[in-house]
């Protein structure tokens, strides 16, 4: 037997799995793969960062904190100098990677599609970039890895242009994505010169935003098509899961598996615009001689200099205070006021009688306080107040983060007059939601992460190195945990016949078992 004394640790990514749903479909004995892990005493479920997207909480994974200390706040940052919205990147993280933490201890990782980590830049080890990449030259380090990548017909992403209308070429996208994954993976994984491999799957996300009726409702006619999918996406599972306990055979101990979620999913009831909600509250004006509609729906630059606020995605809403913005139009105490005003109005806010918001928190409330005196300037440069312990990022928090209730998809659109949109206009029936994100750990050396940027710590802890320390406690306002169907997750159902086995070296399990265009990354 080969003894290795290599420090190890496997991260797998299920992007938007929710714990609930991952414990109904292993209870329907959907997923035996997935059950390995889900039906374990060590799965559970934990919260998204909010905003609950992938750029937000993978960048708050792999830095260990939260989006006031790496910067990332949603798919977009605006620039206060030009109006002009850019998409969030690798370059944009003002914190320090998993990756480069373990490199400076000598330790290697092997990371395969993580989102927010394009374009490709060196780690101690080996990148092929996740979402939003669209250029596989520009997404892979070292550069080598591009030939044997291209030869495998490598696929970056899914097109889902046609995901709401044509099911069938949704799920063919799907698959070659997944064939993908497998691919690099069995490409990056065999030599095992690696302490840290990290491999995620997003196509669950892709699937539950256009066929999440469709996956939750056994009656559905695609209900079918989608589990068939989702049986090769547990099969996958599957060969990771096998890897790992022959790694463990090889080593002659234990690998520690981490599995999780980067945030929840539900059904959408309605699509919440509010860009639409504001302009009708005469806050937000557009300079736009054809009319709204006729602007592109990321068209910032059409924001009038009279405006007092406009929202980005999917539910930050900023300010337009002097300190901010260069041509801002509010004093502090106007944004202030302006600020709650703005909280019991949207708390008032219903659609067919049904209260859209379950939360809106001001950036104290997510972020922590704000360095005093800071001021913000250029395209998103800050002009530091005096000597803090506020996060580096804190400056660019939003001023109020919405959080819909269950239900409810916000968007923040330039060209929509509508404030409330059905899903069949849009052609996306599931939705993000901040919690009931699925999490695993194999080898729990504490108490299960509060959230997302807490996984992250669980993997320095693993090599011994210190995780920055948390600046405020998850808000409490988001206390409760809604399951897959809307109501309170209730304990996951045993089915007949199903044993206890074990995965990754003597831990209990049971054993039953891109788009180029920037326009339609930013439309799911």
């Amino acid at each position: 037997m080969h003894t290795d004394t290599r420090p190890r640790l496997v991260v797998l990514g299920l992007d938007g799995l929710p714990f609930s749903l991952a414990r109904h479909l292993c209870a329907r004995g959907r997923t035996p793969n997935l059950a390995r892990i889900a039906a374990s005493p060590n799965a559970s479920a934990m919260a998204a960062e909010l905003p609950d997207l992938s750029p937000v909480n993978w960048t708050s994974f792999y830095t260990a904190a939260g989006p006031e200390t790496h910067g990332v706040y949603g798919f977009t940052r605006f620039n206060v100098t030009t109006h002009e919205l850019s998409l969030a990147d690798f370059s944009q993280v003002a914190a320090p990677t998993l990756f480069d933490r373990l490199g400076e201890r000598g330790l290697t990782s092997r990371v395969i599609n993580l989102p927010n980590t394009y374009p490709a830049r060196p780690i101690p080890g080996m990148l092929v970039s996740g979402f939003v990449a669209h250029d596989l030259a520009r997404a892979v380090h070292p550069s080598f890895l591009l030939g044997p990548l291209t030869g495998a017909g490598y696929r970056l992403e899914a097109d889902t242009a046609r995901g709401g209308s044509d099911p069938a070429h949704l799920l063919a996208e799907l698959r070659a994505t997944l064939a993908a994954r497998r691919a690099a993976l069995r490409l990056l994984w065999p030599d095992l010169a690696w302490n840290l491999f990290v491999l995620v799957l997003t196509e669950t996300d892709r699937l539950f935003h256009f066929l999440w009726d469709a996956v939750t409702d056994e009656g559905h006619p695609q209900h079918p098509a989608c589990m068939e999918f989702l049986a090769e996406w547990d099969a996958l599972l599957g060969e990771v899961l096998d890897l790992t306990k022959a790694l463990a055979a090889r080593d002659d101990r234990p690998v520690r598996l981490l599995a999780l979620a980067d945030h929840g999913f539900g059904p959408v009831r309605a699509e919440v615009d509010l860009n639409a909600w504001l302009r009708g509250q005469g806050l937000l004006r557009q300079v736009t001689p054809g009319g709204v509609e006729q602007c592109h729906e990321l068209d910032a630059t059409t924001l009038h200099p009279g405006s007092a606020g406009f929202a980005l995605d999917p539910g930050r809403i900023y300010l337009r205070t002097r300190r901010r913005f260069p041509d801002g139009t509010l004093d502090d105490a106007q944004g202030r006021a302006l600020a709650e005003r703005l909280r019991h109005d949207l708390s008032q806010l219903a659609f067919d009688g049904t209260p859209v918001f379950r939360a809106v928190l001001t950036a104290d409330e997510v972020y922590g306080p704000e360095a005093p005196g800071a001021v913000v300037s250029g395209a998103g440069a800050a002009s530091p107040g005096p000597p803090s312990a506020a996060p580096p990022m804190r400056w660019a928090a939003p001023d109020l983060v919405c959080v819909p209730a269950y239900g409810f998809d916000l968007k923040a659109k330039w060209n929509r007059t509508q404030v409330f949109g059905l899903p069949e206009q849009y052609g996306r029936t599931g939705t993000h939601t901040p919690d009931d994100v699925f999490w695993y750990d194999s080898q729990p050396d504490g108490p299960a992460p509060v959230s997302v940027r807490d996984a992250g710590a669980a993997v320095l802890r693993h090599f011994g190195l210190d995780a920055p320390p948390r600046t405020v406690e998850y808000p409490g306002a988001l206390t409760g945990q809604a399951g897959w169907r809307g109501g309170g997750a209730g304990p996951f159902e045993r089915m007949p016949g199903m044993a206890d086995g074990v995965v990754a070296g003597g831990h209990p399990e049971s054993s039953f078992s891109v788009l180029s265009d920037s326009r339609m990354i930013l439309s799911r």
